[in-house]
Formats: structure tokens, sequence, C-alpha cells
């Protein structure tokens, strides 16, 4: 089989399995308390989006259908465009096409949502009660404040409990 064929026949599978809804849309959650509200079916055409309850292997699908795409615009990967290390890199032509492609943040922790600014706020809080040492520098970034005497494991855990207690639902 033609490779451009097979590729092309990926992005497709991918792509009508990997759609989220953009916040506006009804899209199965996870309150949390567990429950879930509601879903509907996105289109091809929505920009799909990350969410809070998504396993790591449901984010990796929505960014592997997005280098699907970039690999169906630019098979010899050829381009001078962004790209990761060692990698072939895309065209810039490439990455406009596919930018529909690229998963959006989830609702809560994108800097769209009205409420984000003081929950990232929240969040850094949290993450210094529970004893990491982080200044806000904006809202959606922090940075160390001196030594961390925890070790890189514990604070991942921290990171990811305060994500969901301040952020709301997902799994553990």
């Amino acid at each position: 089989m033609n490779s451009r064929l097979l590729i092309g026949a990926a992005v497709l599978l991918l792509s009508a399995c990997s759609q989220a809804a953009p916040p506006s849309s009804n899209v199965a959650s996870l309150q949390s308390s567990g429950v879930v509200t509601s879903t509907t079916v996105s289109t091809d055409a929505e920009q799909p989006r990350l969410r809070m309850d998504m396993t790591e292997e449901e984010k990796q699908r929505l960014y592997d259908a997005h280098t699907a795409c970039l690999a169906e615009k630019d098979p010899d990967a050829t381009g001078t465009g962004p790209g990761v290390a060692g990698r072939g890199q895309y065209s810039d032509e490439a990455w406009k096409l596919c930018a529909k492609k690229w998963p959006l943040p989830p609702w809560e922790m994108d800097s769209s949502n009205p409420t984000f600014k003081d929950n990232w706020h929240k969040n850094v809080q949290c993450l210094n009660s529970r004893g990491m040492k982080v200044i806000e520098t904006e809202p959606g970034s922090w940075t160390y404040d001196g030594e961390q005497t925890l070790p890189e494991e514990q604070r991942r855990k921290i990171e990811k409990d305060c994500e969901q207690e301040v952020f709301g639902g997902g799994r553990k």
C-alpha cells in the first residue's frame, strides 16, 4: 500500500476518534463528584481540547492526530518549521494546515477562561501549602523559590493533586 495513502487513512481514523469539543459544547466530563454530566459528538472542524480527566494515552492520541496531519501535509519532513530536536521538521505550511489539530488545554486551565487567573493563584497557594517552594510569575506559570527539599516524584504528585483540587475533577 502506498505510504501516503496509509498515512492519510491513519489521519482520518485518528481524527475521527480523537476530536474533543470546545467549552461551549456539551462533552462528557467528570465533576469533582465523579458524575458524568452530558455528552455530544464534535465535528472534524472543531479544534480538539484536552480534558482534566484524560489519561495520558487519551492525550497522546490527540497529539498523534496532529503529528499524523503534519506527516500527511509534509511527508518528507523537509521543512524548516518548528520541530522536536532529532526529528524531521515539518514545513511552516504543514504547521498552518494542521493548526486546528493541535489540542487546546483543558478549559479549566485555558487563559481564555475567566476564572483561570484566580484559580491559578489558588493552585500556587496549594503547592506552597504542601511544602513546595514556588512563586507565581504570571497566571499559568510559576518558578521555584530556592532549593527544593522534596523529591521530584513527590513534587509531581503535589502538582497533580493541587490541579485536581483547584481546577476540579480528573483521575489521579
